[in-house]
C-alpha cells in the first residue's frame, strides 16, 4: 500500500508512462467491485513523452499493481 506523497515508478508495461516516477496525491476509497485492489491518483512532474506539450496526462489514476516504490524524483 502507498501513501500520499510517496514517490512510486509507473511499471514499464503501461504505453503511456511505462518506467516514468510520479507522486501519490490521493488514495482512492475501496469499491467493493475491485476487491482489495487500492488505486491512486498520481502526478507527473513534465508530460509523456508522446504528447510533450499537454498537460492533459499530468494526473493518472493507477492501479496498486501498476506501481513499484521509488526513493525520491
Amino acid at each position: 500500500m502507498f501513501n500520499v506523497g510517496d514517490v512510486v515508478r509507473i511499471q514499464e508495461s503501461d504505453l503511456l508512462r511505462g518506467g516514468e516516477q510520479a507522486r501519490v496525491m490521493q488514495v482512492l476509497p475501496l469499491r467493493p467491485e475491485q476487491g482489495a485492489t487500492r488505486e491512486y491518483v498520481c502526478e507527473f512532474q513534465r508530460p509523456p513523452q508522446r504528447f510533450p506539450g499537454s498537460d492533459r496526462f499530468k494526473f493518472c489514476i493507477f492501479r496498486e499493481d501498476q506501481l513499484v516504490v521509488q526513493e525520491a524524483i
